[in-house]
């Protein structure tokens, strides 16, 4: 641009640059070339440009938290901008101003600007601006402690947010910044102030909403979950948007008259005064109601979709009392909320906050991880696992017990994801002693069938890699495991076959016959090696028998899964999740089975023991045979059974002479041959 005199494009580049380290972090670089495109943006003239960077250099200044400086080019920047009529950086630049405001702790002045943003951006129908600001407006007005009015705030951000459904895409935040940076984060501040006030129900519809904008973000596919429709407001609350609305726009009107000085300023500012005066009647009026009916939960009275989703999974089966249980983490708290039977046809929500901070919960987690995936010392693994059950199961331990509840279905959230719950340890059993454990990604999504038996004689197809392939070595014990599953047509006198069905081994087990084959088994196995990828879930994949991965796109394209009842991923790390680039938490692989229509889904949390894995899995589907028993229960009593010692690397002496070592990322051989540690018996979840 400099070599071809193009003073403009210079301006535009360097305007760039300064935005790009904005976005990395270096501040006092991007005020640098953020000053050098203001100099030509004033040297040729150019109105526009001048306004603009002047608002970045704002944000620049808001950053090192220098906020009486970035007030000063955020003015500057907006006086410009009204100018030229800019109306979508006006409202950008009104909101950094209110941003700036509220880092002073000027929360009335805050306000008063975001209030002027939120006018231009429903002016010009930005509606992804709009649930921008309407949450930063709930975030303040919890600040003020006005946690009623907030929750209005906050749903009404939710709800536009739930209406625009655009590819998920980055916005410029070198023009418009948030306190909450993703739609997630307002779900769950709204959440929590819910939560708060003993609103339990409309916080366990929140955070069903929030699962689905979890899975939105990791697919990257707006469509996953459907349909949803945000989060109602409850008749107290309906009013106080319009009135609102009433309140800002005249706001706006008042500014645009004192900028061209028009004659009915005095009458434009006695309909604010009065329209002011009736918001703050309304507001009086819900703190009042809510007060005086003590209302803990008007939702309670709603048949929300959410709500009779949640019911279908706790009443999923009749003869198995079962509670559904919600951990919330946020970062200065632990909220649990759960769902449990109430006569025979009802469910109630409870909820209880547990001081615990997301970075303590995380290192926590994290050290249970390294005890299990290592073999790991049983005593000390006791005494981490013991420290995350006194955080997510013994608050609620009582009602459990009380309740004569006999399973446990997660909907988990943040770290708690990587936990294998059967392994909490109450200081004298682990918790899958006493409970059948499920995990589902979220009501709404997941159908009772996960957590119904009815699999009692249908057919398999059975995949398995049993050679070496590139990077990977042979898995020995994979056919013995599949043949002691599955009976085939032509071994009619085998009697070590569980089930019936079909088997492909190595290069017979290519996507194109997985494609053929899955849509006439109700179940599918799949023993293979895995690996799971977080810095970029689409480079996760299985190993097919042919050596080609099958990758989490081919997986999403899968429709045919849509007949699978249950997908049974015998390899390792199926069901471990992680951050990605954008430091965002991805599903494991498991997951993305699930969203391409699977049912349940058994994955891996670890690198998987290779006969105790064949033994696993045999004795699973021995027991899933026998009829009128849940996956979950299957599951469970085989892990007992290895926890006791009753299951030992005696009952897979086909694989006895399998040389002793552990590869990374694959299933591993035995070095030992007892069984109990929960290494062995804990990696497999019930997704």
């Amino acid at each position: 641009m400099r070599e071809i005199n193009d003073r403009e494009g210079e301006g535009t580049v360097l305007g760039n640059l300064g935005g790009t380290y904005h976005f990395l972090g270096n501040h006092t670089k991007a005020i640098e070339y953020h000053e050098q495109s203001l100099a030509i943006a004033r040297k040729i003239n150019d109105r526009h440009k001048e306004g603009i960077t002047l608002d970045r250099l704002g944000l620049a200044y808001s950053s090192l938290g220098n906020y009486a400086k970035a007030i000063k080019y955020h003015e500057q920047g907006l006086a410009i901008l009204r100018e030229v009529k800019d109306r979508l950086s006006q409202g950008a630049a009104l909101s950094n101003l209110g941003i700036a405001y509220h880092s002073l702790g000027n929360y009335t002045k805050a306000i008063e600007y975001h209030e002027q943003s939120l006018a231009i951006t429903r002016e010009i129908k930005d509606r992804e601006n709009e649930g921008r600001i309407l949450s930063n407006l709930g975030f303040m007005l919890d600040k003020l402690h006005q946690s009623e009015l907030a929750i209005v705030f906050y749903k009404e951000s939710v709800n536009v947010r739930e209406t625009v459904r655009q590819d998920i895409r980055k916005l410029d935040r070198t023009l418009q910044e948030s306190y909450t940076q993703s739609v997630a984060g307002t779900y769950r501040s709204l959440a929590d102030l819910l939560l708060s006030q003993g609103r339990v129900l409309e916080a366990q519809q929140v955070l069903e909403l929030l699962k689905i904008q979890e899975l939105r973000d990791y697919t990257r596919d707006t469509r996953t979950g459907g349909t949803t429709e945000g989060s109602p407001l409850n008749p107290l609350e309906k009013p106080i948007p319009t009135a609102f609305n009433d309140k800002i726009a005249l706001g706006s009107q008042i500014t645009q008259c004192e900028q061209t000085k028009c004659a009915q300023r005095s009458q434009l500012i006695a309909q604010r005064e009065a329209a002011n005066d009736n918001f703050t009647a309304l507001v009086d009026r819900l703190k009042k109601a809510l007060r005086e009916q003590e209302i803990k939960d008007p939702a309670q009275l709603q048949s929300d979709r959410f709500t009779l989703a949640a019911q279908k999974v706790i009443l999923a089966n009749p003869n198995v009392k079962t509670v559904l249980v919600y951990p919330l983490v946020l970062d200065d708290k632990l909220w649990l909320v759960w769902g449990s039977q109430a006569g025979k046809s009802a469910v109630v929500f409870d909820s209880k906050e547990i001081p615990v901070t997301r970075k303590d919960l995380s290192a926590k987690v994290g050290e249970l991880q390294d005890l299990l995936s290592k073999r790991g010392d049983p005593q000390k693994l006791q005494q981490v696992s013991q420290q995350l059950y006194q955080w997510l199961i013994a608050p609620i331990r009582k009602q459990l017990d009380e309740n004569g509840v006999q399973q446990i279905v997660f909907s988990l959230d943040r770290a708690t994801r990587y936990i294998p719950m059967a392994a909490l340890h109450d200081g004298k059993q682990f918790l899958i002693e006493n409970f059948a454990i499920s995990t589902i990604l979220t009501a709404e999504i997941d159908t009772q069938d996960k957590l119904s038996a009815n699999l009692q004689d249908d057919p398999v197809l059975g995949l398995g890699l049993t050679q070496s392939v590139s990077g990977f070595p042979a898995l020995t014990a994979v056919r013995a495991e599949i043949d002691g599953i599955i009976r085939t047509s032509d071994r009619p006198q085998d009697s070590n076959g569980i089930y019936p069905g079909l088997e492909l081994f190595d290069l017979n087990f290519t996507e194109a016959t997985l494609r053929e084959k899955v849509s006439e088994y109700r179940v599918l196995h799949i023993a293979t090696h895995g690996k799971f990828v977080p810095g970029n879930p689409d480079d996760s994949f299985l190993i097919l028998g042919d050596g080609k991965p099958l990758s989490i796109p081919t997986i999403r394209s899968m429709t045919a899964l849509a007949n699978t009842h249950l997908v049974v991923l015998s390899a390792c790390e199926t069901g471990k999740g992680g951050l990605d680039k954008e430091g965002l938490e991805v599903a494991g692989i498991g997951h993305y089975f699930l969203l391409s229509g699977a049912k349940s889904v058994m994955a891996s949390l670890w690198l998987v023991n290779d006969p105790a894995t064949s033994v696993l899995m045999r004795e699973f589907y021995r027991r899933l045979s026998q009829g009128n028993i849940s996956k979950a229960e299957a599951l469970r009593q085989v892990q007992i059974e290895f926890l006791k010692g009753k299951l030992t690397v005696q009952d897979a002496s086909t694989r006895s002479d399998i040389p002793v070592g552990l590869e990374s990322g694959t299933r591993s051989p035995s070095a030992t041959t007892d069984f109990s540690h929960p290494y062995y018996w804990a990696p497999f979840i019930p997704l």
